[in-house]
């Protein structure tokens, strides 16, 4: 094991919220426990104890009786195992002449301890024997006991096999199974037929049925599976490849749920973390293959990333930040998604979870399929009239949306059988008001619409309107009676701004309009804004979606950056930069269609070549050079700041903090000051913003001067000011104060409420270069884990950003928006299969709205706007629709100017009184004579 990795256990006694973490580097272990929330993001927790000086861990294992035993394996100790009885397995590497599998009994050693006591308190006695001695000369590398038979473990034999032992008869025969995959056994704790193992150079694992015996016993299925090798005998799943196989990597860890059925964790050793939910395959009951003594085969359901690996090219992480040891929470009930604690390499640890099981219980319930009736509202759940079968269908939506920000452990926690019953009646309260949990989320928040959730924030990000984002509400909206729940679930909660969004637009328990007529209006939002001119016009777009701030903002930051890609003003040989974001020109991303921004050239520039290249596109905009930390990048991070806004002359500076003053804005302005290297302005604006904030500017006027870090934690300062009237509703003044106490610029960058924009600016200007490439790394993983819109700072329209609407789609069914951003670069610089479904659906949509003259110029314009720079569009313009034919000849008829003089006619032309001449003329072919001869002999048969 590596000696500068960890390990990370949660207690196997489920009536014990606690875990334990080793420190194999500092040789320190710490004992915790979980104290209120445990979701990403959020973990709740207090340190209970410390020890130190301990001997160099091989391995160990956390006795499920005792609650401050642990098993430390050293030197030749390859693995330890406790049972739910008090028996302590113990695997030791090769001894000549010796059993490596023994068996001891705590149960004997602990006999005159006194449990009220600290410590152990035991005698030594050196005369005990262990309780059992087997496998003789062999290395075991991996043990465990099963919990529903205490007596009957299973050992792995390095290189040769795993076995089980039944410990209650010595003569009794061992179960063998022949396998190179001995290592990191694990036991199905809801099914303990089942226990998988893997092996340290493979990047499969192998999960077997311990009722495996004879031939006569396996069904006619299984016997099939083995004959064909597709499984080994014993075995009912194997995969060869469980794991991403780059840099050498095996399987690290395998660890089984104990409330998620059939779900399996994976952990690899360069940090990805998989689970995979396994289930039976099916066998008709009463069939030949319904063998009751028969091992049952599994299959894969489904599988979750939870994490990547360090390597991954759109995930990329430091080798110290990847996962090294996990564990699965002891959350108390399965209706909550399953959970782990993870460990990573620099000693951090938190929660990661998996979807939700109604993530995709929405797009089962909604009518997506056309056609649409007149009346019936768009994207609605279906509605039943049986009370009991409304509640048991959709009251899972509502528990899960409650159940997500709620706290899992502690006095407050669900644990509790209070809790839980105060939650299930809030639930079934709402779920009897008729509430819909299906979200509009295309919905304005005008009135007569419904109930909405306020922002209940008042801030703007302060950049130009090259990237704008800011989160003023438009106007002032009523607190919903959805608030209730949620202050029930989630008292006091900062929202960051992305969580601002959501709640504005998708909240399970909002937006059900009272009126038809305001349902019809929500159902058809896409339809209304293509009406309205929604498409490539920036300008228009920001007022087509005046009633979503956070939308608004992002046109106005495609506004900025198609007005910078004018005139080839993001070029510089070899490289075409135009609408890339902050994180994509930091860690020169081009993308998968990398030769498409390359000009003149096949060869994509190396890091070194990216600076002199950036620099002469800075130099030809005129942008002033970068102030701020020590950098090797100053033309990266000059670009990046223009991309977010900014690099203002002193004179414009002044002119918008003055703006912001007039508008009473003093926060912002102080922030935008403070951010901007003027501190001294900040005080100076927060003095002006009367006495409410002349506390602020005392405080902050001492930090600057002090020059130093305050300690504020527990002083009258820091009470005072965290009980400031603002500072739960004003993003930037929180800023503020995290900056006084401090000292640092991570607290402002991390401030998650904060628009990213304005987070990103900070980052910019004062983390150093390595700092700044893992803080836009992980941002960018969040932002499209979230599907955060305002990721278009970071991402640009290029890849990445296909990655964020994704999402985006998933959540908000808007797959309008997500075509018309795209469309700027898509297919240019982008080749994505999922831009050719939002495209397709759009068109469709349209089409079935019977607007084809949207349609049609959606078409033309997204076709212009793929034009290369040698003019040719990468979209072929869609063939002509409406062809008029010759009734006779077949031949295409068009308006022919050249072939107007008069034709003679061999017979008189006698025409049809029944038919319009201007309708035959029209279906004369241009060249042929015979046509009018043709229809008129056409005309003279049908009468």
């Amino acid at each position: 094991m590596d000696r500068n990795e960890g390990i990370i256990r949660w207690s196997p006694n489920q009536s014990r919220d606690e875990f334990t973490i080793f420190n194999l580097n500092n040789k320190v272990s710490h004992l915790y426990e979980a104290t209120g929330h445990a979701q990403s993001g959020r973990f709740d927790y207090r340190r209970v104890s410390k020890h130190t000086e301990l001997p160099a861990v091989n391995t160990y294992d956390w006795s499920p009786n005792f609650r401050g035993l642990v098993a430390v394996g050293t030197a030749h100790g390859e693995s330890v195992s406790f049972n739910t009885t008090g028996l302590l397995a113990v695997g030791l590497d090769r001894v000549r002449n010796d059993s490596c599998l023994q068996v001891w009994d705590v149960n004997q050693r602990l006999s005159g301890w006194d449990p009220h006591q600290k410590g152990w308190n035991v005698p030594v006695m050196n005369s005990i024997e262990p309780k059992k001695k087997l496998e003789g000369s062999t290395s075991i590398t991996s043990i465990r006991f099963f919990e529903d038979q205490p007596q009957t473990l299973i050992a792995g034999v390095k290189n040769q096999s795993i076995r089980v032992h039944d410990l209650r008869d010595p003569n009794s025969a061992v179960i063998n199974f022949q396998t190179r995959c001995n290592n990191n056994v694990a036991i199905d704790h809801t099914d303990t037929n089942y226990f998988a193992s893997s092996s340290l150079d493979q990047p499969g694992l192998v999960i077997w049925d311990r009722r495996v015996s004879s031939r006569s016993t396996a069904s006619p299925m299984y016997l099939e599976s083995f004959d064909q090798e597709e499984i080994v005998w014993g075995s009912v799943l194997k995969l060869d490849k469980a794991i991403e196989v780059e840099k050498s990597t095996f399987v690290k860890q395998l660890r089984f749920s104990r409330e998620q059925r059939g779900a399996l964790g994976v952990l690899s050793t360069a940090g990805q973390l998989q689970v995979l939910q396994t289930k039976k395959e099916y066998v008709e009951p009463g069939s030949s293959n319904d063998v009751r003594t028969s091992p049952e085969l599994l299959e894969i359901k489904k599988s979750y990333d939870l994490e990547y690996p360090f390597f991954d090219q759109n995930h990329l992480k430091k080798f110290e930040h990847r996962i090294v040891s996990f564990d699965w929470l002891n959350l108390g009930t399965p209706g909550l998604p399953g959970r782990v604690v993870a460990l990573r390499a620099n000693g951090e640890f938190g929660i990661l979870q998996m979807p939700t099981t109604t993530a995709s219980q929405l797009s089962q319930l909604i009518p997506w399929k056309p056609p649409h009736h007149p009346g019936d509202p768009y994207l609605d759940l279906m509605q039943f009239g049986d009370p009991e079968e409304h509640e048991k269908v959709i009251g899972p939506l509502y528990t899960a949306a409650a159940e997500a920000d709620a706290a899992i452990f502690g006095p407050k926690g669900l644990k509790t059988d209070t809790n839980a019953e105060k939650l299930r009646d809030k639930v079934k309260a709402w779920v009897d008001l008729r509430w819909d949990p299906v979200v509009d989320l295309l919905a304005p928040a005008g009135p007569g619409l419904g109930a909405t959730t306020s922002t209940d924030s008042d801030f703007q990000s302060i950049g130009d309107d090259f990237t704008q984002l800011h989160l003023e509400p438009k106007e002032r909206r009523r607190k919903p009676i959805t608030n209730a729940l949620l202050d029930f679930v989630a008292p006091n909660k900062v929202s960051s701004s992305r969580e601002l969004y959501d709640q504005a637009h998708y909240t399970a328990l909002s937006r059900f309009p009272t009126l038809k007529a305001s349902r019809d209006q929500l159902d058809h939002v896409m339809l209304r804004r293509a009406m309205d001119g929604y498409l490539f016009d920036t300008e228009l777009n920001q007022d087509v979606v005046a009633d979503d701030p956070w939308l608004q903002n992002v046109w106005k930051w495609i506004a900025g950056a198609d007005e910078e890609a004018q005139d080839d003003a993001m070029m510089s040989l070899p490289l075409d930069l135009s609408y890339m974001g902050v994180y994509t020109v930091w860690m020169n991303i081009l993308g998968d269609k990398a030769q498409s921004r390359l000009i003149d050239s096949t060869v994509v520039p190396d890091e070194a070549q990216w600076e002199p290249i950036i620099a002469k596109i800075n130099k030809r905009a005129g942008r002033r050079a970068f102030d701020g930390v020590f950098t090797a990048k100053p033309h990266h991070r000059q670009l990046c700041l223009a991309i977010c806004g900014l690099l203002k002359s002193p004179e414009e500076l002044e002119e918008d903090l003055r703006s912001l003053e007039k508008a009473g804005k003093y926060t912002t302005a102080a922030a935008m000051a403070l951010f901007e290297g003027v501190p001294k302005r900040a005080v100076e604006i927060l003095k002006n913003g009367g006495t409410d904030l002349l506390f602020v500017a005392m405080a902050l006027d001492i930090k600057l001067k002090s020059n130093m870090q305050l300690d504020l934690d527990d002083s009258e300062w820091s009470k005072a000011l965290e009980g400031h009237p603002q500072m739960g509703e004003d993003a930037y003044l929180r800023a503020i104060y995290g900056y006084i106490t401090t000292g640092n610029w991570t607290a402002i960058a991390d401030s998650t409420s904060l628009p990213l924009r304005d987070r990103a600016w900070v980052a910019l200007r004062n983390f150093p270069d390595d700092r700044l490439t893992e803080w836009l790394v992980k941002e960018m993983e969040e932002v499209i884990r979230t599907g955060d819109i305002e990721g278009i700072v970071l991402a640009g329209i290029t890849d990445s950003m296909v990655d964020i609407l994704a999402k985006y789609v998933e959540k908000f069914m808007d797959y309008q928006t997500p075509i018309l951003i795209m469309s700027f670069c898509y297919p240019r610089y982008i080749d994505d299969i999922r831009c050719d479904a939002w495209r397709k659906f759009y068109k469709e949509f349209l089409y079935h709205h019977k607007e084809n003259v949207l349609r049609i110029r959606f078409e033309q314009q997204s076709t212009t706007k793929s034009r290369l720079r040698d003019g040719n569009p990468v979209i072929k313009p869609p063939p002509r629709q409406v062809t008029i034919r010759c009734l006779n000849c077949d031949a295409n008829s068009a308006n022919d100017l050249r072939n107007s003089g008069v034709v003679s006619s061999p017979t008189p032309l006698v025409l049809s009184t029944t038919m319009n001449n201007a309708a035959l003329i029209s279906l004369v072919a241009p060249y042929a004579w015979k046509s009018w001869v043709c229809l008129a002999q056409t005309a003279q048969r049908d009468q």
